[in-house]
């Protein structure tokens, strides 16, 4: 497939978005990882924003699907098909072939990894890495993750959280919860339904999430309310509900709590040394579920270790990625070493 340019590329193929990072330029792609397609014949008709306007949105004739779920591929035909649309897109349709780095949850399976590569081979990449996602976040928050001192980044994306602590250039512990926005997204939906017998989809969700959710509410939050549109539940008919900043803390703050439980499990298998250097560097955030509102100062209270957010987090992963490159470099020509034995 000689569509590409000669480029370098940091791919975060993540469950909720796909973030493509080209070296030396910075961000070309920030996309939904969905694809809408024909039920009938399979057809895909749309990718990324052009199928998310699609969701809830049409008739049986077509249906919309996250090939990605909770860090994994789930559908490996229309991964390949949309990372390969994606890919496209960013690279403006040049002609070679990029370099790719991309990211994975810690804890990925060899059949899970083995997925990953194929569907980059398939797409005519033949330099191809793959790192883990934490690590990625490390490097893409400018963590000295090279000192032999201990740092902790956690990495709360859409289907999934993924906890690390760091030192020498190597990942010590880590952890992957099945976690994140996504989990705090379904649980606001259960919520609302429940108490206004409402039906919402992900987008409405989403919104109630970032405009009157809080991960630590102050004076006053708690009587913030945003009127939602979605199904009457028992008539069936259109309706709205004026949603309260309180129900949504509640469908989010199991989610929360999870994190913090996985954070702490973390640090208890850490070495005493490294716990006392992340005592004193702190622990960073990165993802997108790391944007809720006093996320950072709820972590901070109930862990004792200082919080702070990354600069870019949505964009850590993919810029991580693609600072690797040249860790892509250096495997290659051990390997051409290698083979000249």
């Amino acid at each position: 497939m000689a569509i590409f340019g000669k480029q370098a590329l940091g791919i975060d193929l993540g469950t909720a978005n796909t973030i493509i990072y080209i070296a030396n330029k910075g961000v070309a792609l920030r996309e939904p990882s969905i694809v809408a397609l024909r039920k009938e014949t399979g057809e895909v008709v749309a990718y990324g924003k052009e199928a998310s306007k699609l969701v809830g949105r049409t008739s049986d004739t077509y249906e919309t699907l996250h090939p990605i779920r909770n860090g994994v591929i789930a559908n490996f035909s229309l991964t390949k098909q949309m990372l390969g649309h994606f890919i496209q897109q960013a690279v403006n349709h040049s002609f070679g072939k990029p370099e790719v780095v991309i990211c994975a949850p810690s804890k990925i399976s060899k059949v899970e990894r083995k997925a990953i590569i194929d569907a980059i081979k398939a797409l005519g990449i033949n330099r191809a890495m793959i790192i883990e996602e934490p690590f990625a976040a490390a490097v893409g928050a400018e963590l000295a993750i090279e000192e032999p001192r201990g740092k902790m980044v956690v990495d709360i994306g859409g289907g999934t959280t993924d906890i690390a602590t760091i030192s020498y250039g190597e990942i010590v512990h880590s952890l992957t919860l099945i976690a994140g926005g996504n989990s705090m997204n379904e649980g606001i939906a259960a919520h609302v339904r429940q108490e206004h017998q409402l039906v919402i989809g992900d987008y409405t969700a989403e919104t109630l999430k970032m405009v009157i959710g809080t991960a630590m509410p102050e004076q006053g939050d708690l009587e913030d309310h945003l009127v939602v549109k979605g199904r009457n539940v028992a008539l069936g008919v259109p309706g709205d509900a004026k949603v309260s900043s309180k129900l949504v803390l509640e469908a989010i703050d199991e989610v929360i709590s999870q994190i913090i439980v996985g954070i702490k499990q973390v640090l208890e298998q850490t070495p005493p040394e490294l716990s006392a250097d992340i005592m004193e560097t702190g622990i960073v955030l990165t993802g997108g579920g790391s944007l809720l509102k006093r996320m950072p100062k709820r972590i901070e209270k109930e862990i004792g270790v200082p919080v702070v957010l990354a600069d870019l987090p949505m964009d850590c992963v993919a810029i991580g990625a693609g600072k690797m490159i040249k860790e892509l470099d250096r495997q290659s020509r051990i390997i051409e070493k290698k083979s000249r034995l």
